[in-house]
């Protein structure tokens, strides 16, 4: 079985965690053979898969909708690859690649939604189009797969529920060259302290629980949150809410780690400065392994305005946190049963700032126990797990 996964950029984020996990992992599969396609910029993630031995293709192409010329050339593509199962993951590759691909002639077709769309009638019209050429459209989420199919736009026996695989300290399927950075917390801020997994002793770790380091005295209280610095995040409010709770606890240390990168880090830099937080609002920029970040966090955080699912959040809970989710959009799926994280209405900072200080109130031994329903939770989201399913919807 051929297959080819098409993205719009592969640098960082959801989507791109998503194919560094799951192209290794199919990969190994017997009579599989893969391919990434990156219709628009490349990045840190396709250039890894690269240096890994991946078949990744950057087009470099404008990936706005519609781009003909890219049709066509993806149809090309998809015929003399002679290609059995085309995956398109988001909005401009859904778009160009199913429709190359059912112009191709390829016998699967498989879309995958991301996000909440909210569309217009215009945009309800040219996606029911192109999802009719689909086999199966992928959702990450129930709440995902409710609003595309509440929108008109794929009919509800097409799609198919299929929840984002998450792996920390790994780059990709069984392979800890990647990442294994750990953390070491104190004062004066992070310092890395090795590549090797021999360091946990370092930070206190053990090898039974592998969910926090022991206290250290002179650590604060330290609210996590990782995504892309961008609006819909939230993140204006979020540092609205962490102010108020340094307000309120004069007596107690807090810092709030910012782990992304985006437009939107300089307005909420000068928004830290404004507000007289200086260096407790850290912006730490991307890094390719955020386990040792969140192994050494009390809480993490997620206030989006809108979340088709979350890759962070479940990350988060397999480093044993418990989290405050947006109760807006699919992630609150992800936290499931597990009691592990409460919910806030991402639009009303009270409701972020009560939240937040309901984890202050609670005792560490009350947040580790949480930590510890969180993490037997994000057993659902395995790599394994994840890439049977999908191999599942590839056969049809």
């Amino acid at each position: 079985m051929k297959i080819l996964r098409i993205v719009s950029e592969l640098d960082f984020g959801g989507v791109e965690q998503v194919v560094a996990l799951s192209v290794p992992a199919l990969s190994q599969k017997s009579g599989v053979k893969i391919k990434v396609i990156v219709l628009g910029k490349g990045g840190r993630i396709s250039e890894r898969l690269a240096q890994k031995g991946f078949e990744v293709l950057v087009l470099n192409k404008d990936t706005k909708i519609p781009n003909f010329q890219l049709v066509y050339q993806l149809k090309n593509i998809f015929e003399k690859e002679q290609v059995d199962v085309v995956h398109t993951q988001g909005a401009e590759a859904n778009f160009h690649g199913i429709w190359a691909a059912k112009l191709a002639g390829v016998k699967t077709k498989i879309g995958e939604e991301i996000g909440l769309p909210n569309h217009h009638s215009y945009w309800k019209w040219i996606f029911k189009w192109v999802y009719k050429k689909a086999d199966h459209v992928i959702a990450i989420s129930e709440s995902v797969k409710n609003t595309i199919i509440s929108l008109g736009e794929v009919e509800g026996e097409k799609v198919k529920l299929l929840y984002n695989p998450v792996g920390l300290g790994n780059f990709g399927h069984g392979d800890k060259e990647l990442g294994q950075r750990l953390y070491k917390s104190n004062n004066r801020g992070l310092e890395e302290v090795g590549d090797n997994l021999e360091n946990m002793e370092v930070l206190g770790f053990t090898q039974d629980d592998g969910l926090k380091p022991e206290k250290d005295s002179l650590k604060p209280f330290v609210f996590v949150t990782t995504c892309r610095l961008v609006p819909i995040k939230n993140l204006d409010r979020l540092i609205q809410s962490f102010a108020k709770v340094k307000q309120i606890n004069p007596n107690k240390e807090f810092e709030l780690w910012l782990i992304g990168e985006g437009p939107e880090k300089e307005n909420l830099n000068k928004l830290s400065n404004r507000l007289e937080l200086g260096s407790l609002v850290r912006f730490f920029g991307f890094r390719e392994d955020v386990s040792g970040f969140l192994r050494e966090a009390d809480v993490f955080i997620l206030p989006s305005l809108s979340e088709g699912s979350s890759v962070s959040l479940a990350e988060a809970m397999m480093a044993g946190l418990p989290a405050i989710v947006t109760e807006v959009g699919g992630a609150k799926e992800i936290l499931g049963e597990s009691n592990s994280g409460i919910l806030v209405n991402p639009y009303n900072e009270d409701s972020i700032f009560s939240a937040m200080q309901f984890m202050v109130d609670l005792s560490e031994e009350e947040r580790i126990k949480m930590g510890r329903s969180a993490k037997k939770e994000s057993e659902r989201f395995s790599v394994e797990g994840y890439v049977a399913s999908l191999m599942e919807v590839y056969r049809g």
